[in-house]
Formats: C-alpha cells, structure tokens, sequence
C-alpha cells in the first residue's frame, strides 16, 4: 500500500515544510515570541519529488493525533446522541461537553488545522515553479487545493469566524501574522471554489491505488457535503441543496463505485489495511504500530472499539464511547448494522473468547464496536497504536446525501421520486443483508417529504454511526441542542455510568452548536473576536 511509502515520503520531507509550520500565524505557539530567523523555503522547491513530499505533508497532518489519529476517535463529543464518553480523564472537556474557551482539544484541533492550511499556502505558491508534466502538476495542485479547503470547512463549521488566509507571509511583521475573521458564509465560498477547481484537476478514483489519495470521487462527495452545511444551519442558502445533488450524482455517475455487500467487510478492510474504493472513496491511512524508525500509526479502534485489556491478543482497547439506547433502538432487529456498530458481546478477561448479551439488554454499556481490533494486521499488538485506516467518505454516504439534497432541493417536484427513493434503498438493502439491486421487504416507501427526511436522518445515523458525522448532522438541521436535552432525559438513574452519560449530555447549551475561539488565538492574534456566548 502507498500508506508505508507515504510515510517515509514525510519524514524525508520534513525540511521542505517545515517552513510553513513556522511561517503560520495566528496558530503556532512561537508567535509569543520574537522569530529571529526564517528557512529559505523558496530554495526547497527544485523538483516533483519535492512537491510531492511537501504534499505527503499535509496529508500527515490530518491524521495527526490532534485530528482523526486521537482525539476525533471518541475525545470531542463528535458521536451527538449515538454515543457518550466514559473516560474519566476527559471529564471537564469537550469530551464531556465541558467546553471552555482554554481546552487544550480544541486548541489543538484549529492549530492542527492551519497546519495544514500553512503546508497548503506554501505548496500552492511554489507549485508552478517546477518544470515538471502539467498534468501531473495538476495532480499536485488539485490535492493541495481540496485538503486546504477540507481543513477550512473542518474549522468553519465547528467555528463560523474564521481567518481565511490564502498565502505564505512575507515576513514575520504582525500585520501579516495577525489576520482578522471572516464571515462564514465568505469562507464557504471559497471552500466551495477551491474543491470545485481540485474536482478538474485530481485524477479519477481508477486511477489510484485507493482511499488514501484524493481523487474525483473524493472531491465531489466532500463538496456535496460541504454544499448540505450551508444550506442548513446557520447560513440557510437553501440553493445550495441543488448543488449538492449536483456533485452527489457526480459521483454515483462515475460508474466507479458500489456499496460492499456485506457492511461489516467494510470496517473488517479497514483493519486489514485492504482498499476498498467502490466503497470508501476517501480515507485516513496508518501504518505500523509506532514502534521502530519508520511509522504513522493511529488510535482507531483503540479509543473506542470493544473494551480489551493491554495483554490481550487482540490488542489493547480502551473503549471509552458507549453507545446510547436511542442508538440501539434505531434499528430494527433484522437490521445487521446494529450488532456490528453497537457490539453485544464482551471480551472474557485477557482472550478472544466472547461473551454475548441478550438482545435488548443493556443498551447503555454496550461499547461502539465499529472498528475491532481482532481483525487487525499487525506484527505487534502490544502498544497504544493502531494501523487501522478511518473513512472520511463512503459510497452509502454519498447515496444518502442524494436523497437528501434531493428531497430538499426547492426546484424539484413534488412528490415521490424513484430514484432518491431507490438510493436510499440501496443502503437499507445493504443493512439487512439483501441484494442492493432488488426491492424487498425491507425497502421504504414514500409517504410524505416530512416522513422522508425524518427517516433519512435516522438512516445516516444507523449506517455511519460513530463516523464523526452525527454532531454536524445534527447542527445543519438546528436539532442539537433538543437532541441532546432529549437523551438527557432517558439516562437512567441506576445504570452504573449514569455520573458520565449526564454530564456528556447534561452540560451541552444553546451556545455549543458553535465551540469558542481558542483563548490562547486570541492572546496572540489581536484581530480576533470571541463567538458569542463565549
């Protein structure tokens, strides 16, 4: 897999960006300070290895642990109303939806991310500058584009005001390094430009070996994602639900993918570092169990997964989500996901060997078990790490933000439409083990729009429960804060982690659909201003 040779590609490229980590602005931790030199970054630039190197970099910072490789795995309240943290040490942060303008998770998640903005300013700026194959500059400058403006919308739609800054200061002079917020809606234009520039440009998923690089499909998935954000909350540009089912049909017209027939194979790849791009179209890679020189392994499966202790031979599993009741009564008892993403078995003491639960037993300590480490490839169990890969984008995701956009798109008809219908179909077929082509018992029938969209959200949540997606899900359809206060209420008094289930879902306010500008930002950035609220 590309993943190992990625990786080395980084650590080779460490020189090359290393001047956009120091280049950055209101993000980096030496702005207190005075910066008394800087590297010649211009004279990295020589050749496509380089570009590619500087590319691998950004790359690397996604998966960083600031991001998926740790605290996105069950740390920052991202599972809404599916899930809930037991980890003890996370009490009074944003895992426990404690958010305070000085938490060091969020802090990290937006210096995290203008990393990557940084290493893409930089990449963008020099890329023209090497005599190379203009397709395959293309490539380069395609991917550049597409993870600059996924890092924007990761910051724009926890954040809303937002420094958007779109080249390498020239110098270290505050007026450069200070840069004041813009407005949301301004940040998620050019986020759509960008993607919509990187769609033209980055190579079809054929043409890869997998989810691990950006391609078309990618590109066209996350832009009809990004287009459903602004047409909810808060902006409401209810045009833009066109747009999204413009760039999701781009994908289901590729001819290139299909929904894996069985779900659980899909997370089973994940583990056993197999590519699967009619499934996952876009996905975090990790290698080796960061044990020797070379490795970028993360914590899926790890953090939340089915609890396993450090001996055991499936590798250690801290399980610190916990799935709620509304989760596990989502699906219906025919329903094969439910059993896979909410796991109903135990591991006994330090083996493998399973211990089952009755079903309907237990809701409230049943473990996320989504991603499983005893299908893990991996020469060494015994460490923290984990080398299993984290979608981004599935193909089921793509097929149900059709139907959504669809459903919701102004222009359309009125009415029943088969082919938003048949999509939404497709997954549910899938759920319950039939063929994705053939109606059947399981498929459901149009009654009313309003019916529609409410079953559309209960599927997003039965198949990508535990995704990372419930959370803004949830905020685009101004339903959070209700949806929170809702689950609150159905704790039940004697369940033995009833202390963590009301502060997860007790301490979240009106205020929390949009989490506080890092204190620390503002110390060293005087041009911003605090969200409201905070």
């Amino acid at each position: 897999m590309d993943v190992g040779k990625n990786f080395i590609s980084d650590m080779c490229c460490k020189l090359a960006v290393v001047a956009g980590a120091m280049l950055m602005f209101a993000s980096c931790s030496f702005l207190d300070v005075e910066p008394q030199d800087l590297i010649e970054y211009d004279k990295f630039f020589k050749n496509e290895e380089e570009l590619e190197m500087a590319l691998t970099g950004c790359y690397r910072q996604l998966a960083s642990n600031d991001l998926y490789g740790d605290m996105f795995q069950g740390r920052m309240g991202l599972t809404a109303d599916l899930g809930y943290c037991t980890q003890s040490t996370d009490m009074n942060t944003v895992a426990f939806n404690t958010i305070t303008v000085s938490d060091a998770k969020i802090l990290g998640y937006w210096k995290r991310l203008y990393v990557v903005i940084s290493r893409a300013n930089l990449l963008l700026k020099n890329v023209d500058k090497v005599d190379m194959d203009v397709t395959r500059r293309g490539y380069i400058k395609g991917e550049a584009l597409f993870l600059r403006a996924y890092a924007y919308f990761l910051l724009v739609n926890k954040f809303r005001n937002i420094p958007l800054i779109l080249d390498v200061p020239p110098t270290s002079d505050p007026e450069y390094l200070q840069v004041a917020q813009s407005s949301p809606e301004t940040v998620y234009r050019k986020i759509v430009a960008d993607m919509k520039e990187a769609g033209d440009l980055v190579r079809p998923i054929s043409a890869v070996e997998g989810g691990g690089h950006v391609t078309q499909s990618a590109v066209w998935g996350i832009l009809a994602r990004v287009c459903l954000s602004m047409a909810g909350e808060p902006l409401r540009i209810t045009e833009m639900y066109a747009e999204a089912e413009t760039y999701a049909k781009k994908v289901i017209d590729t001819g290139l993918h299909r929904l894996n027939p069985k779900y659980d194979s899909i997370f089973i790849n994940y583990s056993r570092d197999i590519y699967d791009p009619k499934e996952s179209i876009f996905e975090i890679e990790y290698w080796g169990d960061n044990t020797g020189l070379y490795y970028t392994a993360g914590r899926v499966g790890r953090n939340t997964g089915i609890a396993s202790s450090v001996n055991s031979p499936i590798g250690q599993c801290i399980a610190i989500i916990r799935a709620t009741d509304f989760a596990y009564h989502l699906y219906d008892r025919d329903d094969l996901r439910r059993d896979w993403c909410i796991g109903n078995f135990t591991y006994v003491n330090n083996s493998d060997q399973k211990n089952y639960m009755a079903e309907g037993s237990n809701m409230w300590i049943r473990y996320c078990g989504k991603f499983r480490r005893e299908y893990e490839v991996s020469n060494s169990k015994a460490g923290m790490a984990t080398a299993i890969n984290f979608p981004v984008l599935r193909y089921a995701d793509v097929l149900l933000m059709y139907a959504e956009a669809h459903l919701c798109n102004p222009e359309r008809d009125r009415g029943q439409d088969d082919a938003a219908l048949d999509y939404f179909n497709m997954v549910r077929r899938r759920g319950h083990g039939t063929d994705v082509d053939v109606p059947g018992e399981f498929d459901y029938e149009w009654v009313s729009d309003t019916e529609f969209m409410n079953e559309i959200r209960d599927e997003r949540a039965r198949e990508l429960a535990y995704e990372l997606l419930r959370r803004d899900d949830l905020v685009r359809w101004g339903m959070y804060n209700d949806q929170m206060r809702y689950i609150h209420s159905t704790v039940p008094s004697s369940m033995v982690w009833e202390k963590y289930a009301n502060a997860y879902f007790g301490n979240v306010s009106a205020r929390d659909v949009v989490w506080p500008i890092p204190a620390y930002e503002i110390g060293v950035n005087k041009k911003l201003v605090q969200n409201t609220g905070w």
